[in-house]
């Protein structure tokens, strides 16, 4: 049970790409303070923001690294408390230069938009480390996760070879991921693009939106993520 809304919770923050971001007020003394923005996390359960030295967040995050995040699954009807949601509690800082290039390429990918940041020089990455995590999966499936349990073994593959996989499939299989799209969202688009990759699963990229595929197990090697996106693709195609 515990071990399953782990799992439930790790890949509600994977599919969601913004969330509520809490911060301690600098100005308000103690009062806590949220806003809504985009977010991108690693195979270890961090969660990284590209945001403004300007913003009220940042500010915030310069006098007290105390934060959270909070992102959950909306109601289309009914009750939204039977949706799920998870709270991410950590310390906020800033990523150094050494390791932020690579990690904005990534955000980057994943929102093209952002692209223009780079150029303002008040922009900068932060990270979320995580130290408890709270999850409801919906009425009386309510649970702690510790700081073990979420941070995750690193991936088995550097940026390098990350890249060539990303690359490899935008350049010779959109039809595969356009067949994966579709199986798993039901939208139709002929030119998708892998956006993200992770050992559990990959971002696909279409109508300005990322999505968010889940492999059937968790990937320890580049052999690995193939042969999990070749079984992606046969059960496409086998669903159309």
């Amino acid at each position: 049970m515990r071990q399953h809304a782990l799992h439930a919770a790790q890949k509600l923050v994977f599919k969601k790409s913004s969330g509520v971001m809490s911060t301690l007020s600098y100005n308000l003394r103690g009062y806590p303070f949220g806003s809504v923005t985009p977010y991108m996390c690693d195979e270890q359960g961090r969660i990284y923001f590209f945001i403004s030295d300007i913003a009220q967040h940042t500010k915030n995050l310069q006098h007290d690294k105390r934060m959270s995040l909070t992102v959950y699954d909306e109601a289309t009807q009914g009750d939204q408390n039977e949706q799920g949601r998870v709270t991410i509690v950590g310390d906020g800082s800033m990523v150094n230069a050494q390791q932020s290039d690579v990690l904005i390429d990534k955000y980057v990918a994943l929102y093209p938009e952002a692209a223009s940041y780079r150029q303002a020089h008040d922009f900068k990455l932060w990270q979320l480390d995580p130290i408890r995590v709270r999850y409801i999966g919906g009425f009386g499936k309510i649970f702690w996760l510790e700081q073990k349990e979420w941070q995750t073994t690193i991936k088995n593959w550097d940026d390098n070879q990350e890249l060539a996989m990303i690359e490899h499939m935008n350049k010779d299989h959109q039809d595969v991921m356009s067949a994966i799209l579709k199986q798993h969202t039901d939208i139709d688009e002929s030119k998708p693009i892998m956006s993200g990759l992770l050992p559990t699963g990959c971002y696909i990229q279409a109508q300005q939106r990322n999505f968010y595929i889940a492999f059937d197990a968790r990937c320890d090697s580049p052999t690995a993520v193939r042969q999990a996106l070749v079984s992606l693709s046969k059960k496409a195609r086998s669903a159309a």
